[in-house]
């Protein structure tokens, strides 16, 4: 992150100083530049400069939204886009692939925004042209508003992130460069483009405005930069065509809504008359408050004999007010399990989730939580001394420590679940998996280091299995696989316990050579492959998950045991851990924009859950919070559930549905809307009918 924010501050500086350095050459014919601009134009201007850079106080906030909605609701819009234009960025792309244009397109995707931006606003600020001014403030700000709502509800990821072919130049240029875009961007704001839009915005206000022609240069220059910036979004493999389109036509709406209110907004915030109105305030108190209450009866006067305007406005009101609640609702996905205190570790599958609480004074419990029912279940059989870790199965999980194995049936709902039998061990348990014989028959695998014992009700079973020696074991129906390191790297064995079939697979956790330089130069800790090792192993009918130690950090890697493909999960310059695989979904943790300057023991928290999808080969972020810490993930039926905790040290259990759930009182919400629309837009036709009458 501190490189990150290094390279971010070196692009503000270089936008800062081209703009400044521009200022001669873009200034009107007999502007003079003096220092003393510079000072006094903040004084002049401050209720402008608000006005635009408001815009980067609640953008932070609304990309963090929209990580949310886009994770809960996947209103995922690119099929469309991609539907309609085809791959024209790609054959944009292919025909123009140079590795000399990568770095300077990417400088210039960011720095160059910046410094169009910076100049756009400050050029006619510092040579006080307030009539230009309050025009392009406006117009810049209205570009954001009116892109707010694609953002949210028309979510379009970056083409390199959608088109297999296609390469995301930009954002996997530089592993310093990655982070940085990573933490400001969500991937999905691709439509409209600002990068378009804003500045084509600026270009059209200075066009309607510019009557003596003073910005004629300025003006010329925004043309070159929009159509450079065009192809390069294109070229780097962020945007498509109609991202484009959809920046023009914002930019166009923009400027309109601009020449209808500019007079009205500067005429409140002039910063000229602020001064004015403090100091009537000052000299007569009594005087002032009268003025601003007639101001206030006023706007209320309109509303006591209500036209159409009036009418039309609280419709809008009703709208937004119903839509707020709506987004709420589907942004807040994820809830809290009930009746659960102290957990310190929680597994499930299917609709089970198992946890494990502690007290304050050691006591160690065991609940079984219902996830259809959300009915919770005690746990019984003999106390445990320490915590023991959990395996779970559709219908069955195994609670084990090194020297104890016990086995529960979840076949059944019941206040109090027993176990169907326990087995003690004087060499030390390295693992345990759940697997069964070809009769069905559930089997206990119980790994040591150089052998697997497998247990069934009745007691040991012989089974041959290859040599070992075992660190981690993890199962499939009949289906084992367990991990080992080896000259070549780590490998993923499978064998079955009915048949002489095996299978090796080599895993592969290999990144680039710069992300590899990279991480060695942040944790100062070498990256070897060759010693790496799988730390942890989820086998689910075809699909094997491992999370692997290569040195400086963990990588989740997914490998198909059929084709033999394999996908590193995480991003390869994260650290990554606990990964879950059930129903065609792998959760794991990870954690971004990770802060090598931190505190060591800070550097693990702040960990995020990421989902998987098999099917669609996408990766999403459920959880978006840079205090918060989650952990242990686990993929149930149409849930993922994790530990939470959060800044005052308390631990919850929480589930992010996977499904798209209203909650009651956005139903009521949305009946109530609807119910007072419908009277209120015959009103507004009504008054609209008479008004029109009227004006004839």
């Amino acid at each position: 992150m501190a490189a990150s924010s290094g390279i971010y501050i070196t692009w503000l500086m270089g936008a800062i100083l081209l703009s400044l350095a521009l200022m001669p050459v873009m200034k009107p014919p007999w502007a003079k530049i003096r220092i003393s601009g510079f000072i006094d134009m903040f004084r002049r201007y401050w209720a402008h400069m608000f006005v635009v850079f408001s815009v980067y106080l609640w953008k932070d906030l609304l990309d963090q939204l929209d990580r949310i909605l886009m994770a809960n609701t996947q209103l995922d819009m690119t099929p469309y886009v991609y539907a309609i234009e085809g791959d024209i960025v790609l054959w944009t792309q292919n025909a123009f692939q140079n590795e000399l244009l990568a770095w300077p397109l990417t400088h210039f995707y960011v720095m160059g925004f910046m410094t169009a931006t910076f100049a756009s606003f400050v050029y006619p600020i510092y040579f006080d042209d307030r009539h230009m001014a309050d025009r392009v403030s406006l117009s810049m700000f209205w570009v954001y508003v009116l892109a707010v709502p694609f953002y949210l509800f028309f979510n379009v990821r970056v083409t390199g992130d959608y088109i297999p072919e296609m390469e995301t130049i930009a954002y996997t240029l530089d592993p310093v460069v990655h982070n940085w875009f990573t933490r400001i961007d969500p991937f999905t704001n691709g439509m409209p483009s600002l990068h378009i839009g804003l500045p084509f915005a600026v270009w059209l206000t200075y066009l309607r405005w510019d009557e003596d022609n003073r910005w004629y240069r300025f003006r010329f220059a925004l043309v070159i930069y929009i159509w450079l910036t065009g192809f390069t979004i294109i070229y780097l493999g962020i945007h498509w065509i109609l991202d484009i389109i959809g920046g023009i036509l914002v930019a166009s709406i923009a400027v309109k809504i601009t020449e209808r209110t500019h007079e009205t907004i500067w005429k409140f915030a002039d910063e000229r008359l602020f001064t004015r109105r403090f100091a009537r305030l000052l000299e007569d108190p009594r005087g002032w408050i009268k003025k601003l209450l007639l101001s206030i009866k006023k706007v209320i006067k309109p509303f006591r004999k209500p036209s159409s305007k009036q009418t039309g406005a609280v419709i809008i009101a009703v709208l937004m007010g119903t839509g707020t609640v709506l987004l709420w609702d589907a942004t807040h996905q994820d809830f809290p399990v009930q009746g659960v205190e102290s957990p310190t570790t929680a597994a499930g599958t299917g609709g089970w989730l198992i946890g494990i609480e502690e007290s304050p004074e050691g006591i160690i419990e065991v609940f079984a939580w219902n996830a259809s029912t959300q009915v919770r279940s005690e746990v019984g059989g003999s106390p445990w001394s320490v915590a023991p870790k959990v395996i779970v199965t559709e219908s069955n999980f195994v609670l084990f420590t090194d020297s104890r194995v016990d086995l529960f049936s979840l076949d059944s709902i019941s206040q109090l679940i027993t176990p169907k039998y326990s087995q003690y061990s004087a060499e030390e348990i390295v693992d345990v998996f759940i697997t069964e014989d070809i009769g069905g028959e559930v089997l206990i695998g119980i790994v040591h280091t150089n052998e697997i014992l497998f247990l069934s009700e009745e007691g040991f079973v012989t089974i041959e299995v290859p040599d070992g020696p075992y660190s981690i074991c993890s199962s499939s129906g009949s289906f084992i696989a367990t991990g080992r390191s080896s000259e070549s790297g780590p490998i993923v064995e499978i064998f079955t316990i009915d048949s002489q079939f095996s299978l090796s697979i080599n895993v592969n956790v290999i990144a680039d050579e710069i992300t590899d330089e990279h991480l060695e130069d942040t944790f100062e800790i070498p990256v070897n492959y060759t010693n790496s090792t799988i730390v942890e192993l989820e086998f689910d009918s075809r699909w094997i998950a491992a999370v692997v130690d290569i040195g400086p950090l963990n990588r989740t890697v997914l490998i198909d045991t059929i084709s033999g493909d394999q996908l590193i999960l995480s991003d390869s310059v994260w650290p990554s851990s606990s990964v879950s695989l059930a129903h065609g979904k792998v959760a794991f943790l990870q954690i971004p924009r990770f802060d090598p300057t931190q505190d060591e023991e800070d550097q693990l928290t702040a960990r995020d859950v990421f989902l998987h999808d098999i099917a669609e080969n996408r990766t999403k972020q459920l959880t978006i919070d840079e205090d918060i810490d989650q952990s242990q993930p686990q993929v149930l039926n149409s849930a993922v559930a994790y530990l939470q905790e959060d800044e005052d040290g308390e631990v919850n259990i929480h589930l992010f549905a996977l499904e798209e759930t209203f909650e009651p009182y956005s139903s009521v919400v949305l009946q109530s809307a609807i119910v007072i629309i419908i009277p209120l837009m015959v009103l507004l036709a009504f008054q609209s009918a008479l008004e029109n009458k009227k004006s004839r």
